[in-house]
């Protein structure tokens, strides 16, 4: 009279196979949403960033001028080039510009 009862383990393995598919697939949805503002937020910077080593190289051409007119005596020159070497600023006039990347 006491027939063991037979156990069906479809359905509960079902559902959580559906929750890990569902889960894998949200997690895959938000890492794909996180990597396209990332790469928003890269190309907003890009512009940011040419324009500064446009500066840059401005800034290394002009302290390079002023290294050489320190170099042939002018005084003024002179007093720039000290001040900056006491702020631990070295100029090196025979320096070739920085390549973008």
């Amino acid at each position: 009279m006491n027939e063991p009862q037979q156990t069906n383990f479809f359905l509960p393995v079902l559902l959580i196979a559906l929750a890990l598919v569902v889960w894998f697939g949200f997690q895959a949805s938000q890492l794909n949403q996180e990597r396209a503002q990332l790469a928003s937020l890269r190309s907003n910077q890009d512009s940011t960033y040419t324009n500064a080593q446009k500066m840059r190289a401005q800034l290394d051409s002009l302290a390079a001028g002023t290294q050489k007119l320190a170099g042939a005596g002018n005084r003024n020159a002179q007093t720039v080039v000290n001040a900056l070497q006491q702020r631990g600023i070295t100029i090196n006039a025979e320096a070739k510009p920085a390549q973008a990347q």
